[in-house]
């Protein structure tokens, strides 16, 4: 009987002087010290199989909860609240949020399959709304912390939540909006704490949590979400 190999990414750091294996959704990093070989690690990640299949499954199960389906009467994520989908034909392509319901029109003159036009005309709304909410509380904790960003782009990732170059630059993913609010704002402050520490340090997450204290919780709750990245 053959064991099938657990694909794996090596990273390597002359900073780093221990060793550690992380799991999240839809990779495997082992993170080593530079001078470590693959041999040593190819034996390590082994005896931790058990425990990275493990946590493989756990986050698989998690995440089901919050994979989207678009149909009729389904529910979707925004901020923490859920909306009900309709859609209905009419003159021209529309979206609608009213209350907790969110009311798609669809023009008659499309020819493509209805699900997706649907799925093309929700993932505009949550653009949207993405690019005002996001905006507004970017300014909102820069106003708090002090840290300012040299600007904002809300735009597609498929592996992570947002990013800050070395220009100061912060870019967030308009999928952020599906996730809850005080989530969307430990990534904003996550961000704007890179532009003190572009790094993660000790002080880089002594700074996060000066301005969300539960901010690991909140990093969970996230990686729980990871099928949103695929929407």
């Amino acid at each position: 009987m053959t064991t099938e190999r657990l694909a794996y990414e090596i990273v390597r750091s002359k900073k780093r002087r221990t060793a550690a294996i992380k799991v999240e959704p839809g990779q495997v990093r082992v993170l080593v010290p530079h001078w470590v070989d693959d041999h040593w690690i190819e034996g390590w990640v082994a005896e931790k199989r058990h425990w990275i299949l493990q946590k493989q499954q756990r986050l698989a199960e998690q995440g089901q909860a919050f994979e989207i389906r678009i149909a009729q009467q389904s529910e979707i994520p925004f901020l923490g609240q859920t909306l009900r989908l309709t859609w209905q034909y009419g003159a021209r392509n529309q979206v609608d949020r009213v209350g907790d319901q969110l009311h798609v029109t669809l023009s008659r003159r499309g020819s493509r399959p209805e699900v997706e036009r649907v799925t093309d005309l929700v993932k505009s709304w949550y653009q949207g709304q993405a690019q005002s909410y996001l905006s507004e509380r970017l300014q909102h904790w820069q106003q708090i912390t002090g840290l300012v960003a040299s600007g904002l782009t809300v735009k597609s990732f498929r592996r992570r939540w947002g990013s800050c170059d070395n220009r100061g630059h912060i870019s967030l993913n308009w999928r952020l909006v599906m996730a809850p609010a005080d989530q969307v704002d430990y990534v904003i402050v996550h961000e704007l704490a890179h532009l003190k520490h572009f790094n993660h340090s000790k002080r880089f997450w002594a700074l996060v949590a000066t301005f969300v204290a539960q901010y690991n919780t909140l990093r969970l709750g996230l990686q729980c979400r990871y099928p949103l990245l695929y929407f």
